[in-house]
């Protein structure tokens, strides 16, 4: 399935949108003014710089046209400034299924950008993308990831062992899910 990079998504508050070559000086401050990220996210660190970004921005879009993941930043509609990302970071076409990644910057935190972003990327990958269950894995110490899978109605399902890999080392995840069902349910609260 081919979808277009130009594509973006909107909610009330934010635009979802590829993060380009001119977003990349804002890009690479808030990886590296975000220390509460440089824990969970081993690629990112207070040393980022122009060149770990243009990769990071390259590999996106290159997922992008290659249909294996699609992430979008997360921006501000008022200001059109970046605060982080969402994604669909993975596909299995066999299973029908995919997992979702989320960060938001250190100064744009406990506002519900997270939710908000992550419910409208959801709901892109089950209408869109025509997916019929999306995990949430995250490390089993990151109480603010668990918070903002559950406040969208993710079940959690399991511990995972060795689920993922951070800094070269296997780490055991924290399996939640969602399923179109689980949306529809929100949408009615």
């Amino acid at each position: 399935m081919y979808l277009n990079p130009d594509q973006s998504l909107a909610t009330s508050r934010l635009e979802l949108r590829l993060v380009t070559n001119d977003d990349l000086d804002a890009f690479c401050t808030i990886v590296k003014s975000s220390p509460s990220l440089h824990q969970w996210l081993d690629w990112c660190h207070p040393d980022f710089d122009r060149e770990e970004g243009y990769d990071f921005l390259l590999a996106n879009r290159l997922n992008w046209l290659k249909g294996l993941a699609y992430g979008f930043g997360v921006f501000l509609r008022d200001s059109d400034e970046l605060v982080g990302m969402v994604a669909l970071t993975e596909r299995s076409l066999c299973f029908n299924m995919g997992s979702v990644g989320y960060w938001v910057a250190d100064n744009h935190q406990k506002q519900g950008y997270a939710k908000e972003a992550l419910f409208k990327l959801s709901q892109f990958c089950f209408e869109q993308v025509k997916l019929t269950r999306l995990e949430i894995v995250c490390d089993i110490d990151n109480q603010t990831s668990h918070y903002v899978a559950r406040s969208l109605g993710a079940t959690q399902e399991s511990i995972a062992r060795n689920r993922f890999i951070h800094d070269g080392k296997t780490k055991d995840g924290v399996v939640f899910s969602l399923i179109p069902e689980d949306l529809n349910l929100i949408r009615k609260k």
